[in-house]
């Protein structure tokens, strides 16, 4: 097992780049695959969501501050990031414009939970947060989309709105119903193995999109350098400006981490299938390229600030979270 976890999970940001160099060069023999990332990532979500339990996140509402704070911080930071970047560096590329915006509007990626977790943050805030950007996304995603990006693309905000209930709400009720059903016990038995299915399916999303990409990519080469190092740039702003602020509102140091990685690692995945189904292929890819980066750049910075520990009593809130329950990417 441990083998497998190592292969499937510990090595996603490599075979994500294997992924999309193979969707690349070979588009033909994956293609296929396009038509189903909806379902993938629907998958992605409704696994997630047999891992959340209420216990877990009681602590976080005795707190509200620090609650209230990470939400608001979230979706101030990540869309302004998002749209100065369209505006800037996108302004004669639509498609990829909305699609940044769209994938900055996208709720916080599970990931985040685990950087978290490694770097002696407040698990129980960041799965909260989490869960309540997941909740209201359905909402919020169509509606900063809508808003910012109708200037590039033509946005619906009524069927992103029908997209985001299939893809987000309807596996995360399925799942926690299952959860409440089976009971904890028979969930946990099977979790070791969650994190494994869930960056299978991950890969194979990442095949399809990329396949279906691939004569846009072929025609604009030249700006796959430029989506990588602004998505590098955004990532590593929305990760400092988060955590500056959450200083600067006085929240302890585990509780800023935690804010620090809900705000910076989000669902690109969703973003990426989203921006595919609305504005094409070629819009998909800063929302790819984001994928990958979040999980390079996050696990850098959860390594270095796991080795300094947090001398108060909210560091992982007492929380026990292997390292391979919460894994399921930058997702």
């Amino acid at each position: 097992m441990n083998i497998a976890r190592f292969l499937f999970n510990k090595m996603m940001p490599v075979w994500l780049v294997v992924c999309g160099i193979l969707g690349y060069l070979a588009p033909h023999l994956f293609i296929r695959l396009a038509p189903y990332t909806i379902y993938d990532l629907a998958g992605v979500i409704l696994l997630m969501s047999l891992t959340l339990s209420v216990e877990s996140i009681k602590p976080v509402f005795t707190r509200p501050k620090t609650l209230i704070a990470g939400f608001l911080i979230k979706w101030i930071t990540v869309p302004l990031a998002a749209i100065v970047a369209a505006h800037l560096v996108y302004s004669s590329q639509p498609q990829l414009a909305a699609g940044t915006i769209l994938d900055g509007a996208t709720p916080a990626g599970v990931t985040s939970n685990l950087f978290t977790f490694l770097s002696h943050g407040a698990v129980p805030l960041a799965i909260s947060l989490t869960f309540i950007h997941t909740l209201l996304s359905p909402l919020l995603t169509p509606a900063f989309t809508a808003a910012f990006a109708h200037k590039y693309v033509h946005v619906s905000f009524f069927a992103l709105f029908h997209q985001m209930l299939v893809i987000v709400l309807l596996p995360l009720i399925v799942g926690i119903g299952a959860r409440a059903t089976l009971g904890a016990r028979r969930i946990q038995a099977v979790q070791p193995v969650l994190p494994m299915l869930s960056a299978i399916l991950l890969y194979i999303l990442a095949l399809g999109l990329v396949a279906a990409a691939a004569p846009a990519i072929a025609k604009n080469l030249s700006w796959i350098p430029i989506i990588a190092v602004t998505t590098s740039i955004i990532c590593m702003v929305n990760l400092a400006v988060a955590y500056a602020l959450a200083k600067f509102l006085r929240i302890d140091e585990a509780h800023s981490r935690a804010i620090m990685f809900d705000v910076g690692i989000y669902n690109s995945g969703l973003g990426a299938v989203l921006a595919n189904i609305n504005f094409g292929p070629f819009a998909a890819l800063p929302c790819l390229m984001n994928a990958l980066l979040n999980m390079i750049i996050g696990s850098i910075l959860a390594s270095y600030l796991g080795g300094k520990p947090v001398d108060d009593e909210f560091a992982n809130d007492g929380l026990s979270m292997k390292p391979a329950s919460p894994q399921f990417g930058a997702e």
